[in-house]
């Protein structure tokens, strides 16, 4: 979650962002806001959200993911940021502090994969998906958050299916179509990881 993008979806029209989509609510957004409090959703008031600093929305980003998953959401959503930012202080003291019988596989992993995500813009992920015949696309974390990185996969046709069932549904290691994905996600840029699996 960016202040840009929470700016340009207010100048849109939108007033109110719920499971990481903008919307338009009619009539009071506060009561509709104070509606779904305390029901584990994911529903923010965009005028406050535009109010917040860059580290502030991250830590918004951060706590969902630690609320859904505990550490193990915390840990995914550190580890995708050291990959993205190639910046591993964050990660390897988080990784230090939970598990530390596995800080240095972890972060080698971590160096290595960063090595090969890209950030590509979305014509450009669109012919990525094409020109590798792929079928299914994994999201490290919540495929519509625009910070997820996404792995490319070439699977059996008749396995896809199984394979994708309620991805968009999914805080974490999402599984969906590139239909599906292209149909719900609408970023400028998109990070993905360069290696196809098959």
């Amino acid at each position: 979650m960016r202040r840009e993008q929470i700016e340009q979806w207010i100048a849109e029209g939108y007033n109110v962002l719920e499971h990481k989509k903008p919307k338009v609510v009619q009539g009071d957004i506060w009561e509709y806001l104070n509606s779904h409090d305390g029901h584990g959703t994911d529903v923010y008031a965009l005028s406050e959200l535009a109010k917040c600093a860059d580290h502030e929305l991250h830590q918004i980003e951060l706590r969902k993911y630690a609320q859904e998953y505990g550490q193990l959401g915390e840990k995914q959503f550190l580890r995708n940021e050291a990959i993205r930012m190639k910046s591993f202080d964050k990660y390897e003291a988080f990784l230090r502090l939970f598990y530390p019988n596995s800080v240095e596989k972890e972060v080698e992993e971590a160096k290595f994969l960063a090595e090969r995500v890209r950030q590509v813009s979305k014509a450009e992920m669109e012919q990525w998906v094409t020109a590798n015949h792929i079928n299914v696309l994994l999201s490290d974390l919540n495929c519509l958050d625009e910070d997820a990185i996404l792995t490319g996969m070439v699977i059996p046709s008749e396995e896809v299916v199984s394979y994708t069932d309620g991805g968009l549904q999914d805080t974490m290691d999402c599984h969906l179509t590139p239909m599906e994905f292209f149909s719900h996600a609408d970023a400028a840029v998109y990070w993905i990881d360069s290696k196809i699996k098959s």
